[in-house]
């Protein structure tokens, strides 16, 4: 016991005298581009970029995805996955909050909280009530590396693994030692759940939230308030809930508002289905069409929207904003970046200069579905200006270099660029800061 805390107080004194040479920020970059999501694809505004049939097949597919977790009847994913956090970060330095080091047995307190020995534990169906943080430990406590060192320390807590949006179907497969946790599989992404987050599926419950028609919501922050006027969870871009009634003309009834079934969950921990009406312009009947217009609408109301990283604070980062804008199209994308770029058609760019990169994208690239990778990153392209290719990403900060000193330029936003952005800082790194000198693929949906 010591000599553990003896190495917590040195890494501690290490932290305070080390910040001389902390991370330099830079001001943000300046964004010349006009933020409007529809000036740039150049395309007639109700032009449908999928065809009926292709969107239909896409919407199946996406609907087949996304209540798969009600299918599974044994764990998706083996321990050494589901539990990578533990080893992952078993040799490195680790912090919590106020920057201050984690105790060095604070690892092996979440292996115990884990119970990995006893993996897999549960075997039921589940349902997410409310928008919930799915962590990559049984934990709310956060870890951060090197705060000391670039794109490290807040927001980076590498405990946040993805937002889970309220009405997502899960496959619960896990118990934390405590029982305030729940490990969940989803159609995107595994993690821990807090329990009183999630309701428990029953066969009725089901069948009957697996319903003929849905509604997207297509704004930010809308409140879901149920019949009895109690409050049961916010709804956002990327929240698809089953519609409730009839739904014989949803088109005119989304003109008068829509009623949706939203789960809550019973003094038993069952689910519980609950109507919510939602007032015009807050949710469509979904998939909405895939038109110039209604990406852009939709996009549009992303920009200048903080940076989450794994949606932290329910904001988004790259990946979140790609995969819940496409959700409202009926267009499943995976969690990661690396994995929504192997979707599609791909077009690799591993080679060729950026001039060769920028044309190729600017002749093959299909606006709102085209998305543009880096390792780490990915981006909508959304057409062109003044024969650059103009993408939307949430994006939280270009590499600078200042007297060989590392830091960051922080957007820490939804934003348009070209692939260009930051040129007019004098500190951002050149070559590997230059957002285009690092793009190697670009591919197409669905």
């Amino acid at each position: 016991m010591r000599r553990a805390a003896f190495r917590t107080i040195l890494l501690t004194a290490l932290l305070v005298l080390g910040t001389g040479c902390a991370v330099r920020h830079s001001p943000a970059p300046q964004l010349p581009l006009v933020q409007d999501a529809g000036a740039y694809h150049g395309l007639p505004g109700d032009a449908r970029l999928m065809s009926p049939d292709i969107q239909a097949a896409a919407w199946s597919d996406f609907l087949t995805r996304h209540f798969d977790p009600w299918e599974r009847t044994r764990p998706e994913f083996p321990a050494e996955k589901v539990f990578w956090g533990l080893t992952a970060f078993s040799k490195r330095p680790l912090f919590g909050e106020n920057i201050l080091p984690r105790d060095p047995d604070w690892l092996s307190a979440m292996a115990d909280a884990s119970r990995v020995g006893e993996y897999p534990s549960l075997n039921r169906r589940a349902v997410s009530v409310v928008n919930t943080s799915m962590r990559v430990l049984p934990t709310d406590k956060p870890v951060f590396l090197d705060p000391r060192q670039a794109g490290e320390g807040f927001p980076f807590d590498y405990m946040q693994n993805s937002l889970v949006l309220a009405g997502t179907p899960l496959y619960a497969t896990h118990e934390s030692a405590d029982r305030a946790w729940v490990l969940v599989e989803s159609r995107f992404a595994y993690g821990w759940v807090r329990a009183t987050d999630i309701a428990w599926v029953d066969d009725g419950f089901a069948k009957r939230f697996r319903a003929e028609a849905y509604a997207a919501v297509v704004r930010d922050g809308v409140s879901l308030v149920d019949e009895d006027g109690i409050f049961r969870c916010t709804g956002t871009i990327g929240t698809l809930l089953p519609l409730a009634g009839d739904t014989s003309d949803n088109g005119e009834a989304a003109d008068k508002g829509l009623t949706v079934m939203v789960p809550a969950r019973d003094d038993r921990g069952r689910a519980v289905a609950k109507l919510a009406r939602i007032a015009p312009g807050g949710a469509e009947p979904a998939p909405l069409p895939p038109t110039p217009d209604n990406f852009a609408r939709l996009a549009g109301l992303m920009i200048g929207e903080p940076y989450g990283w794994g949606g932290l604070y329910g904001d988004r980062d790259c990946s979140a904003t790609t995969m819940d804008l496409m959700a409202a199209f009926g267009i499943f994308l995976p969690r990661n970046s690396s994995q929504q770029a192997k979707l599609g058609w791909v077009t690799p760019l591993e080679h060729g200069d950026g001039q060769a990169k920028k044309n190729l994208l600017l002749e093959e690239g299909v606006p709102f579905l085209t998305l543009v990778r880096k390792p780490g990153h990915i981006m909508i392209y959304i057409g062109s200006e003044n024969g650059q290719p103009v993408v939307l990403h949430t994006v939280w900060g270009l590499k600078t270099r200042r007297n060989g000193v590392e830091g960051r330029a922080v957007i820490g936003r939804t934003v348009i660029t070209t692939l260009e952005p930051g040129t007019d800082l004098k500190d951002l790194a050149r070559p590997d800061g230059v957002l285009l000198n690092s793009v190697n693929s670009f591919n197409t949906l669905p």
